[in-house]
C-alpha cells in the first residue's frame, strides 16, 4: 500500500471527473510528501565519504537536488569530479602520466604485468574512479601510438628508442615477356635517403640514389640497398639484399622428321647461362650442354632438361623437362577436363578495359586471376593509389570487384589500371573458350596442368 492508500483508486473506480477538487486535493498532497522526503533525504545524505591519499577516509559536502529529476549517481559523480576523485578525461596524456606515475610501481618501473596494473588501480586509494573501461581504452591508445608496447601479458612504457632504419623491398610485378624485368617498390623506414650497388658490392652513402622508388626496375640480377638519414651519420640501416628470380622457357618446334627446341632464359641480363640434356639426366650434373641457340634434339631422345644459371651469384632455376613426342606417339596437348593455368600476362591499361574484364569473369565460372596490381589515379592526377595482391587461392571476380570499387572510391573516381600474372581455369576447356572469346592465340607452352 502506498503513501495515498487506496484513494486514487477510488476516485478512479468512481470516475471521478479530473478536474473534481478531490484530484487537485490528492495533487497537492502529493507534492507536499514528496518536498517533506526531499528535503529529509538532503538533511541525512549531505557528505559523501570515500578513500583518499595513504588509505584514510576523505569527507566532502554534497548537495543532492532533486530540481529536474536529477539523478543521484549524477550528483555524487558531479561531487567526485569537483575533488578530483572522478574523471572523464582518460584521452588526454594527463590521464597516461599519472597511470604511469601511480600504477606501473615506481617512477623507475618500465614493465608492469597488466592484470598487476589493473589490481593496483582497485586497490591504489590515490587512484581516481572512473569508467570501468577506462584502463583498457587507455591501453588500446597508447599501443595506437607507439606510447607503450605489448610484451605477452607485460606492458612496457616508453619513451623508446628511435626506430632503427631499415629497407622495404616490395615486389610489384614481374615482365613475362620481353626482358623479363621486375618492378619493385623500394621504401626507406625511418630514414630519409636510400641508395643502393648491383651485384655484391656494399652500398654506402656515396652509392647510386633509388631515383623511383615507387617503380624501381631491376635490370640486373642482384640488388644491395641501404636506408641512411645523411643528417645522422649514426642512423645506417643494414644492407637490404634482392636477387632476381630465374625463369626458363622453351618453344618445341616440330620440323617434320625431326624436333627442335627453343630456349629462353628471363631476365634477360649479362652472366646467365643455359645448359641442357637430351639424356633426362640433370643439367646440374656433369655432362650437360651449354645452350647457343635452338637445338635438333637427337632421333632417341625422349626428354629434354634444362637449366639457367648465374655462376657468380650461385644463381639458377628450376629445372623444365620437355617430353619429346616419339614416333607412333601424340605430342602432348591441352587436357580438356582437367584445371589449367595461362601462365601469360596480361595488362589492362584503361579503366573500361578493367571492368570489361572483371564482367568477363563474373560470367565465367571458376576463373581466378593471380598476381594482380592495380593502379587507381584521380582525374586531376593528384591522387595515385597502387594494389598488389598475390594470394595463394587468386582472386575470382568479386574479390577484383571489391578492391577496384574501394581504390576508385579513395581517389574519387578517375582511371583505373590493372595487371594479371595468370589466369587459373577449373578445365582446359574453359580455358580453350576464354582464348576464343578474347581472340588470343593458343600456345602450349604457356599451359600448366
Amino acid at each position: 500500500m502506498s503513501y495515498f492508500g487506496n484513494a486514487p483508486d477510488d476516485l478512479r473506480s468512481e470516475n471521478t471527473p479530473s478536474d473534481d477538487p478531490q484530484w487537485r486535493a490528492l495533487d497537492a498532497l502529493r507534492d507536499r510528501v514528496g518536498l517533506q522526503f526531499t528535503a529529509a533525504l538532503k538533511e541525512a545524505f549531505d557528505q559523501i565519504v570515500y578513500p583518499s591519499i595513504n588509505s584514510a577516509l576523505r569527507t566532502t559536502g554534497t548537495d543532492l537536488a532533486f530540481a529536474g529529476n536529477q539523478s543521484g549517481e549524477a550528483t555524487i559523480r558531479k561531487t567526485l569530479e569537483g575533488v578530483q576523485k572522478f574523471t572523464t578525461k582518460i584521452d588526454d596524456d594527463g590521464f597516461r602520466t599519472k597511470a604511469e606515475a601511480r600504477l606501473f610501481g615506481s617512477t623507475e618501473t618500465k614493465v608492469v604485468l597488466w592484470s598487476d596494473l589493473k589490481r593496483a588501480a582497485a586497490v591504489n586509494t590515490n587512484w581516481q574512479l572512473h569508467k570501468i573501461s577506462a584502463l583498457d581504452d587507455l591501453k588500446a591508445v597508447c599501443l595506437q601510438r607507439g606510447l607503450w608496447r605489448e610484451e605477452g601479458n607485460h606492458i612496457r612504457r616508453g619513451p623508446f628508442p628511435p626506430p632503427v632504419p631499415e629497407v622495404s623491398i616490395r615486389e610489384l610485378s614481374v615482365q613475362e615477356d620481353g626482358d623479363g624485368h621486375t618492378f619493385l617498390k623500394i621504401e626507406p623506414l625511418h630514414a630519409p635517403s636510400v641508395v643502393y650497388e648491383t651485384g655484391d658490392s656494399d652500398p654506402t652513402g656515396a652509392s647510386s640514389p633509388v631515383s623511383t622508388p615507387t617503380r624501381f626496375e631491376a635490370t640486373g640480377l642482384r640488388y644491395r640497398f641501404l636506408a641512411f638519414d645523411p643528417a645522422d651519420s649514426g642512423r645506417v640501416s643494414a644492407v637490404k639484399e634482392w636477387t632476381a628470380k630465374l625463369r626458363l622457357k622453351y618453344q618445341l618446334h616440330n620440323r617434320g622428321d625431326h624436333f627442335e627446341v627453343d630456349l629462353l632464359a628471363l631476365p634477360k641480363a649479362n652472366g646467365i647461362a643455359i645448359r641442357y640434356t637430351t639424356d633426362g639426366s640433370s643439367p646440374a650434373s656433369a655432362g650437360f650442354a651449354t645452350y647457343n641457340g635452338p637445338f635438333r634434339v637427337p632421333a632417341n631422345c625422349r626428354i629434354v632438361c634444362a637449366m639457367a644459371v648465374a655462376s657468380a651469384y650461385d644463381l639458377n632455376s628450376e629445372t623444365i623437362r620437355i617430353p619429346i613426342p616419339q614416333r607412333g606417339e601424340k605430342e602432348r596437348t591441352l587436357d580438356p577436363l582437367i584445371p589449367a593455368r595461362w601462365n601469360q600476362q596480361t595488362k589492362l591499361d584503361d579503366s573500361g578495359a578493367v571492368w570489361d574484364f572483371i564482367k568477363r569473369l563474373e560470367k565465367t565460372l571458376g576463373v581466378s586471376a593471380y598476381d594482380i596490381s592495380f593502379t587507381a589515379e584521380s582525374s586531376d592526377g593528384q591522387q595515385n593509389v597502387e594494389y598488389s595482391g598475390a594470394l595463394d587461392r587468386g582472386y575470382d571476380a568479386a574479390a577484383l570487384k571489391s578492391v577496384a570499387e574501394k581504390l576508385r572510391e579513395i581517389v574519387g573516381g578517375g582511371s583505373l589500371r590493372m595487371t594479371i600474372g595468370a589466369l587459373g581455369f577449373p578445365t582446359g576447356q574453359t580455358l580453350l573458350d576464354w582464348l576464343r572469346a578474347t581472340n588470343q592465340p593458343f600456345n602450349l607452352a604457356k599451359i600448366t596442368q
